[in-house]
């Protein structure tokens, strides 16, 4: 069974294991990607620190297939989130739909009070919610009005790209047992069944599962997360490495009687 460690012993934790054969590097989870973007979140200067420590101390920084799509997933919502609110802002200009403008103001109330009551949501539109302001715009030009692909056009064009290219920038690397460059890192398969177990066993989203697949697959020692379902997960199981945590996920775990 893997060990928790909690964020303010990861330098004892990595001096510990520095005499072992195993590559140095780690696995972020998504969360940590995002948190060491978004300056935003309370956890950012904690990521930035771990970060800087991992990368002083010669480790690779890896984020799995998985991760990045969901990094830059969040990056899209966020981008058109805040392009959005400006264009509702009472100092602008832009020439929306009456329709559109109304459903952006109503669901920029619900998300201030959805973050309001949980501190830890971003504040950021969620799917479901980007559909139905879309919903409001034409595709195209019409009536001398915003349209959505024009919004697009204007706020999107480039930027997922250039956070795609930031993440390589700050030292992340994309791991994946089909690059020849890497396959020293694997000692087993990215099998679809060892995935499946994962989640089967302590119903953990399939996306976490995924990021701990890869982990067990590879020859690193540790992932780093800010997920409590990662780590549940990985106390769970008898054949799973170390996950990096946060203190007060660290402290949490301790209350679930994890069998032995």
């Amino acid at each position: 069974m893997g060990k928790v460690i909690p964020f303010s012993e990861i330098e004892f934790y990595l001096t510990s294991i520095e005499k072992s054969n195993a590559p140095k590097g780690t696995i972020l989870d998504t969360n940590v990607l995002i948190s060491a973007s978004y300056d935003v979140r309370d956890s950012h200067a904690q990521i930035t620190e771990i970060l800087d420590i991992l990368q002083y101390k010669s480790y690779r920084i890896f984020a799995t297939v998985n991760t990045r799509s969901e990094y830059l997933e969040f990056q899209r919502r966020l981008i058109l989130t805040e392009s959005l609110l400006d264009l509702v802002d009472e100092f602008s200009i832009a020439k929306l739909p009456k329709n559109a403008r109304a459903r952006i103001q109503t669901l920029k109330g619900s998300l201030k009070t959805s973050v309001a009551a949980d501190s830890e949501k971003d504040e950021v539109f969620n799917e479901s919610q980007l559909k139905k302001i879309k919903r409001e715009f034409s595709a195209g030009p019409h009536s001398g009005q915003k349209n959505w692909l024009e919004i697009c056009d204007t706020f999107l064009k480039g930027k997922i790209a250039n956070e795609d290219q930031s993440l390589m920038d700050r030292g992340v690397e994309y791991i994946s047992p089909n690059d020849e460059s890497q396959k020293h890192l694997f000692d087993a398969s990215l099998g679809w069944p060892e995935a499946i177990g994962i989640c089967e066993k302590t119903g953990t989203a399939f996306s976490d599962s995924m990021i701990l697949n890869a982990l067990k697959a590879s020859k690193l020692t540790f992932i780093v997360t800010l997920d409590f379902d990662v780590g549940y997960a990985a106390l769970s199981d008898p054949n799973m490495k170390d996950v990096v945590v946060p203190d007060r996920l660290f402290k949490e775990t301790r209350h679930y009687h994890f069998p032995n």
